[in-house]
């Protein structure tokens, strides 16, 4: 018999509650003790419900890894009209974890119509965790009106109240939604052809940082669950910022950590040593803190606020005058997280295998894409697997890079574009001298990508006079947005790019100024030292012991010819084509080569970038694909569309193929960020390869052959 001490015990709601007030430490004791009674007495109900309340306050401690599995148990244990309460559960852990479009698609699959019914913590959840999604896109108005219905349906000081408060001052500060979205460019009809320091005295109006660039800030009236912090504007934004990613919780869990705080007054009184203190003590707590998973997609995400703690003591050096220690500054936060582990999974596996066969059904002529698109949605939370619990702590690097990265550039100029606090700025790494550059504001630089993009594919698609000039237009306007403020400090010299965000899909070798010259395209510059380590562990092309994979995916005109070519250049190459270009006996030989060259129709879906791919027999080769092997070449050729193209999570890390492919061990990737035409390339890949041959660097070799199509050397070049 279950005593009333038991019960009470049992029901799992006190805590929850400690968890709401801050006293995690209670609330996981509180909780285990009532999870060990409802196992005792078999209460499986009152069990799951335990175990979905452990699965919150992991949440709010910012362990979304075992939440998220904690949820899963709960699911099994649970009844019927528990499931949204649980969902809700989910799409705010999505949230803490910065996975914005899968909470977004999780919360929409819910039945709304339910869960507005009746003014409970379900209906308050959901209208918050909405807010908090159209804040990501900028609608403010409709954020604070679901703010709105909360607080009207709560009594004021409820937690509830405190946190629909919450949401409609941080829309107060929140960048507004600039006009339509991105034009989307047409698919390639069938049969197209189209696959799938000190320097110089800067100029007037542009350049190096200073003292002087900061500007003062009018004083705001700051919330009280913000903390003491300085009245700025720029305080607010940032407090704004962290609104989406902080779980349904205490309100204080917005303010920033005590460190980040610490820095934020020492640099509002001047005193930016005491700040470097304070944002080095945050660092090294976040490196004690265990990233969760080890998935590429999750690493991307996690903990996306951590990243304002770098930003703020880059923003603080190029104040003082010190845009080396700035860039190293950079470098920190592009290197805090962990490199992913393969994945060892089984039922992950099978689930990536039965979404490529309902993809290859869904592409045949009338056949429903629903099973397809169900799989797919399955991926945001099957991808939290226990397989692949990963306790490695994100760390971000403390040896400084800057030394070694000058000297293994040589005669190279390294220039790294970065979004700090008071806007955009590009680095340049010149014979051991750093400059910081001032760059356009950010919405200019990501519509100039755009408008580039979109004259680009027009182009590719429909090449002609009016095309071709409007193309030249579209990169020269944005060669004077990236380009012309570093044009003085690296001169002629071959770049080294490290490109996030939009930037990260620019079709670098079009710009005017760059046209002919090698641009290797990185994600930092400890990420072109690493790339460069990898390549140089693997033998030259054409010497003994190299291996090469040619492989071409269906319904290319054209790549028959292609591999045909690379084979005579490729004698003992392993070739996989026709009926053998399947997606099991490609990885496996992937796993081999020191030489990839892949050709077939290619995909980039921007609001699933971990789903780009290639298009084989058996259905697309995906980037979730590239984490079940665990070695890749030190060179892969991708002969296809788009598939160079990277979408960015809220780190700023670069998700796609391309990228997933550098993240998992790869030195060098050759691929396109734009439609490519079948005859041009099947031209230009042999010539590619034969300079391989010839020792010529792959970056030269791309600048020569295939940089006006479209093509970068991302990685080693």
């Amino acid at each position: 018999m279950v005593t009333s001490g038991c019960w009470r015990a049992c029901s799992a709601t006190g805590g929850l509650a400690l968890g709401y007030g801050g006293r995690f430490s209670e609330a996981a004791d509180d909780l285990a003790r009532a999870r060990g009674l409802a196992e005792r007495h078999h209460l499986h109900v009152l069990g799951g419900v335990t175990l979905q309340n452990q699965g919150c306050i992991a949440v709010l401690r910012g362990d979304v890894a075992p939440a998220m599995r904690l949820f899963d148990r709960a699911e099994a244990l649970l009844p019927g009209h528990r499931r949204v309460a649980l969902h809700l559960d989910r799409v705010d852990a999505l949230l803490a974890a910065g996975l914005y479009r899968d909470a977004e698609a999780l919360l929409r699959s819910l039945p709304w119509s339910a869960v507005a019914r009746h003014r409970d913590a379900e209906f308050a959840s959901a209208h918050l965790l909405r807010a908090k999604l159209l804040l990501l896109r900028g609608e403010r108005e409709r954020a604070a009106g679901h703010a709105r219905r909360v607080r009207a349906a709560f009594p004021v000081g409820s937690t509830w109240a405190e946190l629909a408060g919450q949401v409609e001052w941080s829309a107060r500060f929140t960048p507004a939604r600039r006009g339509p979205g991105r034009r989307r460019d047409r698919a390639p009809a069938a049969g197209s052809g189209l696959r799938g320091g000190t320097t110089a005295p800067p100029r007037p109006g542009a350049d190096t940082l200073s003292r002087s660039a900061a500007r003062p800030a009018a004083p705001i009236r700051l919330p009280d669950w913000a903390g003491p912090l300085p009245p700025t504007e720029e305080v607010a934004r940032l407090l704004a910022r962290n609104i989406p990613a902080t779980p349904l919780g205490p309100p204080g869990l917005a303010a920033p950590r005590p460190a980040h705080a610490a820095a934020l007054r020492a640099a509002a009184v001047g005193d930016h040593p005491a700040a470097y203190r304070e944002l080095r003590r945050g660092l090294a707590q976040a490196r004690r803190e265990p990233g969760g998973a080890s998935h590429v997609e999750l690493l991307a995400h996690a903990r996306p606020r951590d990243v304002e703690l770098p930003r703020l003591g880059a923003e603080l050096a190029i104040a003082d005058g010190d845009p080396a220690a700035a860039l190293e500054w950079i470098e920190r936060e592009r290197a805090r997280v962990p490199p992913p582990r393969p994945c060892p999974d089984h039922d992950w596996g099978r689930l990536l295998d039965r979404y490529r066969v309902a993809e290859a059904r869904a592409r045949e002529a009338g056949a429903d894409p629903a099973e397809a698109h169900r799989l797919a949605a399955r991926f945001r939370l099957d991808q939290w697997h226990p397989g692949c619990a990963d306790r490695r702590s994100l760390r971000p690097a403390s040896r400084p890079v800057l030394p070694v990265l000058a000297r293994e550039l040589g005669r190279r100029a390294f220039v790294c574009y970065a979004e700090l606090p008071r806007g955009p700025v590009a680095f340049s790494l010149v014979d051991g001298r750093v400059t910081a550059h001032r760059l356009p504001a950010d919405p200019a630089i990501a519509d100039g990508v755009a408008k580039l993009l979109h004259a680009a594919r027009r182009h590719a698609v429909a090449p002609g006079p009016t095309e071709q000039r409007h193309l030249g237009e579209q990169a020269a306007a944005l060669e004077r947005l990236l380009v012309d403020p570093v044009a003085a400090a690296v001169g002629d010299r071959e770049l080294v790019v490290a490109a996030p965000g939009a930037a990260g899909s620019v079709p670098w070798g079009l710009l005017p100024r760059l046209r002919g010259r090698p641009v290797s395209v990185v994600t930092s510059g400890r990420g072109w030292l690493r790339c460069r380590d990898r390549g140089r562990r693997a033998p030259a092309p054409g010497r003994r012991g190299h291996r090469v994979l040619l492989a071409a995916g269906p319904d290319l005109a054209w790549a028959d010819s292609e591999i045909g070519a690379l084979r005579e250049r490729h004698p003992r190459a392993t070739v996989l084509t026709a009926a053998a270009a399947l997606t099991g006996p490609v990885l496996r030989e992937l796993q081999r080569a020191d030489l990839a060259h892949l050709t077939a129709h290619g995909s980039f879906p921007a609001a699933a970038p971990m789903r780009s791919g290639l298009a084989l027999v058996d259905g697309p080769l995906l980037a979730y694909d590239l984490e079940r092997i665990r070695r890749l070449p030190a060179v892969t050729v991708l002969s296809s569309c788009g598939v160079g193209q990277s979408g960015a999570a809220p780190t700023g890390t670069p998700l796609g193929l391309t990228a997933t492919l550098l993240a998992l061990g790869a030195g060098t990737v050759v691929a396109s960020v734009l439609p490519v035409r079948d005859r041009e390339t099947t031209e230009a890949m042999p010539r590619l390869h034969d300079a391989l041959l010839a020792g010529r660097p792959i970056a030269r070799a791309v600048a020569d052959h295939l940089a006006d199509s479209g093509f970068c050397c991302f990685g080693a070049g």
